[in-house]
């Protein structure tokens, strides 16, 4: 038996997409799209490609299909760069190409801690920022960020760079083996 965590928060760089959105990257992008309209990847305007993380979606999707609320949570110094990129990258969900953006229910930026987007995201989810009354995880690919455990949130290390995180380690997460 599977459990879902309630807010599932996800670092951006190393996390959902290989790069530095704010040092790797320089808009505008193009978006390549499959025989089915999806965009899975962006071209920078000095030909950098950029694809989010095999599993990415399938993560996503299975999340937010089991009720859990998505927040993005970056220290990224280039907002609007992570921005476009959840705007242009399309997926399907539901029968339906969406903007990944969408299935994100908060978004939190800006060079301060974890705990801070997390209490900021839950704000603007429910109305308050005490993480002890949810079941909450964060992807992170930075260990340092392994903090939020004392406040109650389970930390899932993404690791592997090359890869970011896997079904095998979300499947992890949801059997309690992390």
């Amino acid at each position: 038996m599977s459990n879902y965590p309630e807010v599932a928060a996800f670092d951006l760089d190393y996390t959902v997409w290989p790069c530095y959105c704010d040092t790797h990257l320089t808009p505008p992008f193009k978006p390549v799209r499959s025989s089915n309209k999806e965009v899975h990847t962006l071209v920078d305007c000095r030909g950098f490609q950029l694809s989010f993380y095999k599993d990415i979606p399938a993560i996503i999707i299975d999340l937010k299909k089991n009720g859990t609320k998505i927040i993005a949570a970056s220290r990224t110094w280039a907002p609007e760069i992570a921005k476009d990129l959840l705007c242009q990258f399309k997926i399907e969900y539901n029968g339906k190409i969406i903007p990944m953006i969408d299935l994100f229910d908060d978004l939190q930026w800006g060079e301060r801690s974890k705990i801070g987007h997390l209490r900021d995201g839950l704000t603007n989810i429910y109305g308050h920022d005490d993480l002890k009354k949810h079941q909450i995880c964060l992807f992170d690919d930075e260990s340092r960020n392994k903090d939020v455990e004392k406040y109650g949130v389970k930390f899932v290390y993404v690791s592997d760079q090359k890869k970011g995180p896997s079904w095998e380690l979300y499947q992890r997460l949801l059997n309690g083996k992390l």
